[in-house]
């Protein structure tokens, strides 16, 4: 049972580890298949990117290692979403300091709207890109 995952674009989950030794496997749309398998024991484990990091049965101790892992990818340390502050863009909870802008490159701004799911042509150029974060998602530092 998954009780904490990151709201932020990364795959890190804080998981209570109710059926031990089971072996989860999903299928998207676009065909990948995910399998995670549960650890034989321990009340609790984080996983990182489908992958078991970190096992305890002490929730203290898994919500640390949980934060930390957090804490090496965003500014806030712990994954959540806040309200008022960030944007949820694609399931993606997102900051205006994350949108790209002028000093990004066209691959930059690509590999954003990738992670968000959002279509766009490889034909646009990097002012067509940067101008529909403006139009669509309210980014007030990119000049228009």
């Amino acid at each position: 049972m998954i009780i904490r995952k990151s709201s932020q674009g990364k795959r890190i989950r804080l998981h209570r580890n109710t059926t031990p030794n089971a072996v989860r496997t999903k299928t998207y749309a676009d065909g990948t298949v995910e399998t995670l398998t549960y650890p034989s024991r321990y009340d609790y484990f984080v996983e990182v990117d489908g992958e078991v990091v970190k096992r305890s049965n002490s929730f203290e101790t898994i919500e640390e290692y949980y934060v930390d892992e957090c804490a090496k990818l965003y500014d806030n340390g712990h994954g959540r979403l806040i309200a008022g502050k960030h944007q949820v863009i694609g399931g993606i909870a997102t900051l205006q300091s994350e949108f790209p802008d002028e000093s990004n490159t066209k691959a930059e701004i690509k590999a954003w709207y990738d992670l968000r799911s959002i279509n766009y042509s490889d034909s646009e150029t990097k002012a067509e890109l940067l101008s529909r974060i403006v139009e669509n998602f309210g980014a007030k530092h990119i000049k228009k």
